[in-house]
């Protein structure tokens, strides 16, 4: 599952384990965000199997190549395993689901368990995908992407809770920041301490305020290439969507480089896809145009 920061990747997925809990032997929840080696995962996760019960597999049976956890395991056992914030093992500066040196192995690890038979579920939660998931993701093979989108409607709650005004502008406000949760509750606490909840007082401005948004994005833009940054400025001065044809006009990059980075950043979620007919635009959400905009 992949997500900008904040959408609520963590927070549906452990709502979503109480209701399918009964379908596996054991869940496993870990958060990579403090960047631990394959071996020291994998031995924390052999660790809770035994502890829960499991047996440990003969020694003849087959390990991954990357030295760690048996798959046998996961064959004789329903296991579902959920890896958070996966973002951090991969690089900053480099493509979108480039590993950090000493940590390719993840790769390996993460296309073993995609592509072998057993009885187990890997979930990973990241701001980026990973390279091998996208090459083994598609509508009739065992990996699937789910890209988590903003809320809808339900982002009233947020300033219900808030206790803003003026409903009936409400929906204006859950478009320009995308619905995106983290971003609505920053936001709305910003227009009760500084507008006195008036949500029209805020929007009556004509520059969109970020306030704390602008340290999450500073920490995503941070992570990208040269290329990658050239690619979002020239969108950000497009008024419309454009095709990538026009993105190519402005910018002195190889069409090598251009597509490389208009992948990455897809992978990134960093820029959207408009369908027109049968072209693909591209745009950058709102709240990405001003944080650029307050860059120069």
């Amino acid at each position: 599952m992949d997500g900008l920061s904040g959408i609520g990747k963590t927070a549906l997925t452990l709502q979503l384990i109480p209701e399918i809990q009964h379908e596996f032997d054991y869940i496993i929840y870990r958060s990579l965000r403090n960047s631990p080696p394959l071996q020291t995962l994998q031995t924390d996760l052999i660790q809770f199997l035994c502890r829960g019960g499991a047996p440990v597999p003969a020694p003849a049976e087959e390990r991954a190549p990357t030295g760690g956890l048996p798959l046998q395991y996961l064959r004789s056992h329903r296991c579902l395993i959920i890896l958070d914030d996966i973002q951090t093992i991969f690089s900053s500066g480099q493509l979108a689901g480039n590993y950090q040196p000493g940590y390719e192995n993840y790769g390996t690890f993460f296309k073993q368990i995609a592509e072998s038979s057993h009885n187990s579920c890997l979930i990973l939660l990241s701001w980026e995908k990973p390279r091998e998931i996208a090459a083994l993701e598609g509508e009739n093979r065992p990996c699937k992407s789910l890209q988590l989108k903003g809320l809808g409607p339900e982002a009233q709650e947020i300033f219900r809770e808030k206790g803003l005004a003026e409903p009936e502008k409400w929906s204006e406000l859950i478009d320009l920041y995308r619905g995106n949760p983290l971003w609505l509750n920053i936001i709305a606490t910003l227009i009760q301490d500084l507008f006195g909840g008036s949500v029209s007082e805020f929007l009556s401005y004509d520059t969109l305020f970020l306030g704390d948004l602008e340290s999450l994005l500073e920490q995503q833009c941070d992570r990208l290439t040269e290329p990658e940054k050239q690619v979002i400025s020239s969108l950000a001065s497009e008024a419309a969507p454009v095709e990538i044809s026009k993105i190519s006009a402005h910018l002195e990059l190889s069409p090598s480089a251009l597509l490389q980075a208009v992948q990455s950043l897809g992978r990134r979620l960093l820029i959207e896809k408009v369908k027109q007919g049968q072209k693909t635009l591209f745009t950058l959400q709102p709240v990405l145009i001003e944080y650029l905009k307050n860059q120069h």
